[in-house]
């Protein structure tokens, strides 16, 4: 497998983000100044990679996507594991709230990163 393939499989599998030496070392590359040299450069010229401050995270496309990332994002900077999903999908204009069906589908697609909770089973803060 090329490079550019190591990266991406890399990145598939944490929405996230990784870091460049966490990418160097998920896939079996030395991290010598040279070598994370070319990885960056392999990085920055691939349109499906964006960086974020010191993460490099896949870009996201389609409506599915735009939603697991606002829930991914949602949870990666609250700190939360357990939210409503309505905080998670706030930034997004209300004309572009899912229905619930729609919301189970993008949340299935996750697989298994994300699990829609009834209400019973949450416990309230008191």
């Amino acid at each position: 497998m090329m490079l550019h393939e190591r990266l991406l499989s890399a990145l598939s599998v944490t929405p996230g983000g990784l870091t460049t030496g966490a990418i160097a070392e998920r896939v079996d590359v030395q991290a010598t100044p040279s070598s994370l040299a070319a990885m960056e450069a392999t990085l920055l010229l691939s349109p499906e990679v964006s960086k974020e401050g010191d993460l490099w995270k896949l870009m996201v496309k389609g409506r599915a996507a735009q939603l697991l990332a606002a829930i991914e994002n949602y949870a990666d900077t609250s700190g939360k594991k357990i939210f409503r999903l309505a905080a998670a999908l706030s930034s997004l204009p209300a004309s572009e709230f899912p229905t619930e069906e729609e919301l189970r589908d993008v949340l299935a697609s996750s697989n298994g990163r994300l699990v829609l909770l009834p209400n019973a089973m949450i416990k309230r803060n008191q």
